[in-house]
């Protein structure tokens, strides 16, 4: 889903329900304006609207929601209700069918959140809003969905500080980005935050993930998700497993990511950048990812005289054999630190 009613989403998963007093009490430090209620979600009877740009109209909504994440986000027929919310943004604009199980895959920056993510019982869901949530006003018929001044940065630190006052709840297991596909507990949350703060950077390894899949025996694909938070277009990699190190074609990824957002410039089809292996590495224009969720990437490949798989070189069918590889080439868990602190060896973009 695209931004439109919401532009921005994050939940926390709990080990168990927690009530909205609990919740508002969490949130102290934050302007409460209200509270909605819902007349056809009995797992998520009440909302509490929290003051964002009041300016320009715009809200966060939390809601907390006694069942589990609903990763699969409903079906047109057999639960059309979930089904619509989820099309309407209600988990978050950019989340996508199977992300939590996406992320828990590839929790590199979190070994332990692919087993301790799947015990949650319940969840609260964050939303950013500029059309819902307030008053209604009959004099404005036509009600943008985003201000002229719109700032996706502003509003993911704004969400961030949310998140993080009621991750600190006894009850909360851990932090969820559903368009980024990140999992994070309390302290992973904050060790990650406080390194970026004090380097004068964005946290994207906080609402981003970097992803390894194998292609062929020797082909892999890394790609980024969740830049879309922040307007950018996610960035894949293809390489030769054999020639290159995937912590180097990681931080290639973060910093072209973060070449983007500091210069808002974009980066066209047949662009070239200096990359892993101190060579050449262009740029193709890509209407759709290699894997999900579904969304047009710039795609990356080195210009060292390899010759891909075909199949990496499509720019619009989603490959479905593409199965989850560690950073050492195997299917094990020993090499996943290669990314526990993507920023630590950044260089400035």
């Amino acid at each position: 889903m695209a931004k439109g009613l919401f532009t921005q989403g994050m939940c926390i998963l709990l080990e168990e329900p927690i009530s909205i007093a609990e919740l508002e009490d969490c949130l102290k430090d934050f302007q409460v304006v209200g509270r909605h209620e819902s007349i056809e979600d009995d797992d998520s009877p009440e909302t509490l609207v929290l003051s964002y740009r009041p300016e320009v109209k715009g809200h966060l909504l939390v809601t907390p929601s006694t069942a589990v994440w609903p990763d699969d986000m409903g079906d047109p027929d057999e639960s059309p209700e979930l089904f619509v919310a989820w099309s309407l943004g209600q988990f978050g604009p950019l989340a996508f069918p199977g992300c939590l199980d996406r992320a828990t895959e590839q929790s590199w920056g979190w070994e332990k959140g692919a087993d301790i993510a799947q015990g949650h019982t319940a969840h609260v869901r964050f939303l950013i809003s500029y059309v819902l949530g307030g008053e209604e006003d009959d004099d404005d018929q036509d009600v943008p969905l985003v201000p002229d001044d719109y700032d996706p940065m502003d509003e993911m630190k704004f969400l961030t500080k949310a998140v993080s006052a009621v991750l600190e709840l006894p009850k909360a297991i851990c932090y969820f980005n559903p368009g980024g596909e990140v999992l994070r507990d309390e302290n992973g949350l904050r060790s990650g935050l406080n390194y970026a703060w004090n380097h004068d950077l964005p946290p994207l390894d906080m609402w981003t993930n970097v992803r390894l899949f194998r292609a062929s025996d020797s082909w892999a694909l890394m790609d980024t998700v969740g830049n879309g938070q922040l307007d950018l277009p996610d960035l894949e990699a293809i390489y030769d497993s054999e020639k290159y190190e995937p912590a180097d074609v990681e931080r290639f990824l973060r910093n072209a990511s973060l070449y983007m957002l500091n210069t808002n410039e974009d980066v066209d089809e047949g662009d070239t950048a200096d990359g892993p292996g101190d060579i050449t590495w262009t740029a193709m224009e890509c209407d759709e990812a290699l894997s999900d969720p579904p969304r047009p990437t710039i795609r990356w490949m080195p210009d060292d005289g390899s010759d891909p798989p075909e199949d990496l070189l499509d720019r619009g069918d989603i490959i479905d054999d593409l199965d989850d590889i560690d950073f050492d080439g195997e299917d094990d868990d020993d090499e996943a630190s290669d990314l526990d602190d993507p920023l630590a060896d950044l260089d400035d973009a």
